[in-house]
């Protein structure tokens, strides 16, 4: 059974995000974490993200690292 762990980071947007972005974010999202087994949750409020990330190790770190990248947003505070 692989080592499951959870995750933690706080981010700011780049630009405000819409009510259309934050649903093409949520569907993207929840496509991409059930095919990875991934749970946890998304907030988002005025420009800053906060979000738990839960599943395998390694899985969870090489998302995050990919998160990290996204232009979206920037200083990630793990």
């Amino acid at each position: 059974m692989p080592h499951l762990i959870n995750l933690v980071y706080k981010s700011t947007a780049v630009c405000p995000m819409t009510q259309q972005d934050l649903l093409d974010l949520l569907i993207q999202s929840r496509e991409k974490n059930h095919r990875l087994h991934i749970t946890g949750m998304l907030l988002y409020q005025k420009m800053t993200f906060l979000q738990v990330l839960e599943g395998s190790k390694t899985v969870v770190e090489e998302l995050f690292r990919s998160i990290v990248r996204d232009a979206r947003h920037t200083n990630v505070t793990l």
